[in-house]
């Protein structure tokens, strides 16, 4: 009974197996003329995913320069730690670019940009999954 016992709870505190995927979406939408909706998500199953997010904005009145971070466990739930409005006018450019570990593994970067107009480093326009 007692092995029993020991490997019930050697089981239920055992690690998430790493081979399942993190999804990470990052968002960069115009949600009125002069405002633009940032969000920042994940989902996984028990993976520890550390992030730091650099928005950029530039335009005719001058330049500035955000960065936050944190850690979250993945769950299937999605979780968004980062949703930002910004206000913007007619010229500004964004760039929002995501650096982001799984288990202190690093992921490729994902950037965004608006407007949209020029090539992002990642081929893929939805969620990034990585195992």
């Amino acid at each position: 009974m007692l092995t029993m016992t020991l490997a019930t709870w050697l089981l239920a505190a055992a690690p998430a197996p790493t081979d399942a995927a993190v999804n990470a979406s990052l968002d960069l939408q115009p949600v009125a003329d002069d405002r633009l909706s940032l969000a920042l998500c994940f989902t996984g199953s028990g993976q520890q995913v550390r992030f730091r997010l650099k928005v950029r904005s530039s335009g005719r009145a001058g330049s500035a320069q955000t960065a936050q971070s944190g850690t979250l466990i993945a769950s299937p739930t999605e979780q968004c730690p980062l949703r930002n409005r910004l206000g913007i006018a007619d010229d500004i450019r964004v760039e929002a670019e995501l650096q982001w570990w799984i288990d202190d593994a690093e992921q490729p970067p994902i950037l965004r940009r608006y407007p949209s107009d020029e090539v992002e480093v990642d081929d893929n326009d939805g969620p990034q999954q990585i195992a």
